[in-house]
């Protein structure tokens, strides 16, 4: 359910012009009447969790249109997963430039990535440390499908020490769950 939100005389004139009376809250139906984009609200000083309570679904804002890739890193509030949500590919992710923390906090998953088609090599690319790929999802059942020059391209390392490495990292999680 949309909730109002209040607007500053100097957001009204800026959404809505001078020649109106002034709108002291902004409507949903205001944004999509009026094409208002995510980047344009936020640029206003309205901040995302209260855009988040003018339209708590996310789908609602990607369906009307005005949201661009680059918006995408400021929703973590819903979190909006650009992969399934937003159909981008693995290269358009790695051009956004995510730290592993965005990613966690979009909801990308190392399933997400296997789904999009992430290869060793792609993995290589985005240049991140076992901890961050273990942070995605990535363990000893994605290891154990990697051929052995690939481990030491991702990851620096053999395969048989990189396995072992995992098995003890993962026996230490479960141990502290």
């Amino acid at each position: 359910m949309s909730t109002p939100v209040p607007l500053t005389g100097y957001q009204s004139v800026s959404l809505f012009g001078y020649f109106r009376q002034p709108i002291l809250v902004l409507s949903w139906q205001d944004v999509k009447q009026n094409h208002f984009t995510w980047r344009q609200l936020r640029q206003l000083a309205l901040e995302a969790e209260t855009l988040k309570c003018l339209q708590p679904d996310k789908q609602e804002w990607l369906q009307r249109g005005g949201i661009q890739l680059i918006d995408l890193l400021d929703m973590t509030v819903f979190p909006v997963n650009p992969l399934t949500d937003f159909g981008v590919d693995i290269a358009e992710l790695w051009s956004m430039g995510c730290t592993t923390p965005l990613m966690v906090s979009m909801g990308i998953k190392f399933e997400h990535l296997i789904s999009k088609g992430i290869t060793p090599q792609v993995m290589a690319a985005f240049q991140l440390p076992l901890s961050s790929w273990t942070e995605l999802g990535f363990g000893v059942r994605h290891a154990e499908h990697m051929r052995p020059e690939d481990t030491v391209l991702v990851f620096g390392i053999e395969k048989a020490e990189f396995l072992q490495i995992l098995h003890t990292f993962e026996t230490q999680k479960m141990d502290l769950n």
